[in-house]
C-alpha cells in the first residue's frame, strides 16, 4: 500500500472518530452529560483532520498530474 493512501486511510479514521468524540458536552446531543472541553478538543481535531485530508487530495492530484505518462506501480 502506498504511503500517501495509508495516511489519508488513518486520517479518514480519525476524522471519524474524532467527530464522534465532539458531541461531548452539547445540549441536544447523545453525550450531553460529557465534558465541554473533551468535545471542543474533538472538534478542533475533526477540523484540522479535514484541512489534512484536503492536503493530502491535492498532493495526490499533483502526483497524479506530474506522473500520468507512467504506469501505475503496482
Amino acid at each position: 500500500m502506498h504511503p500517501t493512501l495509508r495516511s489519508t486511510l488513518v486520517l479518514l479514521v480519525a476524522a471519524v472518530g474524532l467527530f464522534l468524540l465532539s458531541a461531548s458536552g452539547q445540549d441536544s446531543s447523545y453525550w450531553q452529560s460529557g465534558p465541554e472541553w473533551l468535545g471542543s478538543i474533538g472538534w478542533i481535531g475533526f477540523l484540522l483532520c479535514v484541512l489534512l485530508l484536503l492536503v493530502s487530495g491535492i498532493f495526490a492530484l499533483v502526483l497524479w498530474m506530474r506522473h500520468r505518462d507512467q504506469p501505475l506501480p503496482r
